[in-house]
């Protein structure tokens, strides 16, 4: 599994700045502000995630995850 990055907006690969209509600038900003299931902090912009399971929009940081997986 591959993390990923979330661009902040206004970048080439962000959503828009300001309000928009945009259906993938929408998903975006869903998707940094929803919650790493392992720490409860918004998962943001700029930050490595995995996506745990896409039906339920299940997201971590990169960093809990690995954490996670090494303190076992």
């Amino acid at each position: 599994m591959g993390w990923n990055v979330l661009s902040k907006p206004g970048n080439k690969y962000g959503p828009c700045e300001g309000e928009c209509e945009h259906t993938d600038c929408a998903q975006t900003r869903k998707m940094a502000k929803a919650r790493c299931s392992i720490c409860g902090e918004e998962i943001g912009y700029d930050v490595k995630y995995y996506m745990r399971d896409a039906e339920k929009n299940d997201l971590v940081h990169a960093v809990c995850a690995v954490e996670e997986v090494e303190s076992k």
